[in-house]
């Protein structure tokens, strides 16, 4: 059967500023670059080490037209240290860190609106 999520798809306005804003602002590292029409390629992305790839589609085209939530959660072992890097790097939590009954929670949105959870556990 299934053994991993392979890839996900984020959509973007702009390739190249997505591909920037992921690598320089949130750590990401390109994975792959391929032409798939006159307008748009497959831009892949990940976090390094990991299987699971983010795909920057054009928005309207294969990275669909949703925004807000994704519903993607990236975790982290020091939430604080996380959202003070991010901060010191222009990017803007849409909500800021709170601890819950169930872990630390903070939230930050791409150049195109797109949001993700940051988490880490309450201990």
């Amino acid at each position: 059967m299934f053994t991993k999520i392979g890839t996900i798809t984020i959509g973007v306005s702009d390739q190249d500023k997505a591909l920037d804003f992921y690598v320089h602002k949130l750590g990401f590292e390109k994975v792959d670059d391929q032409p798939m029409s006159e307008t748009e390629r497959w831009l892949e992305i990940a976090l390094p080490g990991t299987q699971t790839h983010i795909m920057l589609g054009l928005r309207g085209q294969s990275g669909g037209n949703a925004t807000g939530m994704t519903g993607f959660v990236l975790h982290t072992d020091n939430i604080e240290e996380t959202c003070a890097t991010l901060k010191a790097r222009g990017v803007t939590l849409t909500q800021e860190l709170t601890t819950q009954p169930w872990g630390k929670w903070a939230q930050f949105a791409d150049l195109d609106n797109n949001e993700f959870g940051i988490w880490a556990p309450a201990w």
